[in-house]
């Protein structure tokens, strides 16, 4: 159905991880999977395979607005949650997600039907409820639809962090509300900014994020820092480099690992699963540049001496490779200036140079890759 090409790795890539999530989830528990419309119906196919179509419980469509130019179609302005559960015995707390009803709502609520009417026996009176009765009876307000408009996009700049994709807190604290067991875990294994980690901090649950961005990791420390000072101390970061003196470390001890963690500070870059047979490619992206449209940016890692014939091969393998932009990834000390020339006569893709250089002393420095990273 889909032939060769990106949408195929990227169902291949989801099918694996999807599987190990379904394994490690208890039997009261539930996974809930945010895409956008493009790969949605896709993916659906394969939490059903994984899961089962029994297990299936919602379809939630999450409704927002905002500015759009689009002349040929209508605006996009919605995401797709799919809720699995393990099983039958899957947690869904209604009463911690309850909204209040309208105030129209209530005050239909507030007539009752009276007898029949001498006048006419088919017009019923009506009698008036007392506030403490509809109060009584529907105070506790409504189970939301498995449509969501009442959380808007991110409006609030003290909660908005600059990371592309990133999602209101409200939406994951309604998830988090609902299927969370008393003494569960919240595993979110594509953490990106920690959106849920800090709705399960503020919710007390306790929680494991896992992102394969360096990036990413970056961002959920300040984010961390910033709300949650005092926990800082309790939260152990698995895997990742803090010092350019441990970057050059591992480089010497594991090259690979070295490989795949220096790939992985470009964001949104997956590195590779093998070390051999990458044809010069380390690591794989696809960025958002609107809704639909995505870039395929792959970066290459080189922990040794560096040369401008080495930034031409890894064009070549660009190419090859049908991604339309390149990361040279290294440590500052190995660039040279015929390099950033031969960077810079790869030309351009839009705004973005096709190639960029950069480095571990960068990556430390808080200064990242300009890439077309959609809001």
């Amino acid at each position: 159905m889909l032939g060769e090409g990106p949408e195929l790795a990227y169902l291949s890539y989801m099918a694996n991880r999807l599987r190990e999530c379904h394994r490690v989830l208890a039997p009261d528990g539930s996974l809930y999977l945010h895409c956008d419309p493009t790969m949605g119906h896709k993916l659906k196919v394969v939490l059903d395979a994984i899961f089962g179509h029994k297990n299936f419980r919602n379809e939630i469509v999450w409704c927002y607005t905002g500015p759009s130019n689009t002349p040929r179609w209508f605006p996009r302005k919605h995401d797709t949650i799919f809720f699995y559960a393990r099983s039958d015995k899957a947690v869904f707390d209604r009463d911690r997600v309850r909204v209040p009803y309208h105030p129209e709502t209530l005050a239909r609520r507030g007539r009752t039907e009276g007898a029949k009417s001498i006048i006419s026996p088919s017009v019923k009176t009506q009698d008036r409820r007392t506030d403490q009765e509809v109060n009584a009876q529907f105070g506790k307000g409504k189970v939301p639809e498995n449509w969501w408009a009442d959380i808007p996009i991110l409006t609030n700049q003290a909660e908005r962090i600059g990371y592309p994709t990133q999602k209101p807190i409200a939406l994951l604290e309604r998830i988090l509300k609902a299927s969370n067991a008393p003494n569960g875990f919240v595993l979110d294994p594509f953490c990106g900014c920690g959106t849920t980690i800090h709705a399960a901090q503020n919710l007390g649950m306790p929680w494991i994020g896992i992102d394969v961005c360096a990036q990413a990791c970056k961002v959920i420390q300040r984010r961390i820092e910033s709300h949650f000072d005092s926990l800082w101390d309790d939260i152990e970061f698995v895997g990742m480099p803090k010092t350019i003196d441990d970057a050059r470390t591992l480089a010497e001890y594991d090259p690979f690992k070295f490989e795949r963690w220096a790939a992985s500070l470009t964001p949104g870059m997956e590195a590779n699963k093998k070390q051999r047979g990458d044809r010069g490619i380390d690591g794989r992206g696809r960025y958002p540049l609107k809704k639909g449209v995505f870039v395929d940016i792959v970066s290459q890692v080189k922990a040794g001496s560096t040369s401008p014939s080495h930034v031409q091969s890894f064009n070549g393998a660009r190419q090859q490779a049908n991604a339309d932009m390149g990361v040279f990834t290294c440590f500052d000390g190995k660039v040279t200036n015929g390099m950033r020339d031969a960077a810079v006569n790869a030309g351009r893709f839009q705004r973005w140079p096709v190639l960029q250089i950069y480095t571990v002393e960068d990556y430390f420095a808080e200064r990242k890759p300009d890439l077309p990273l959609a809001a």
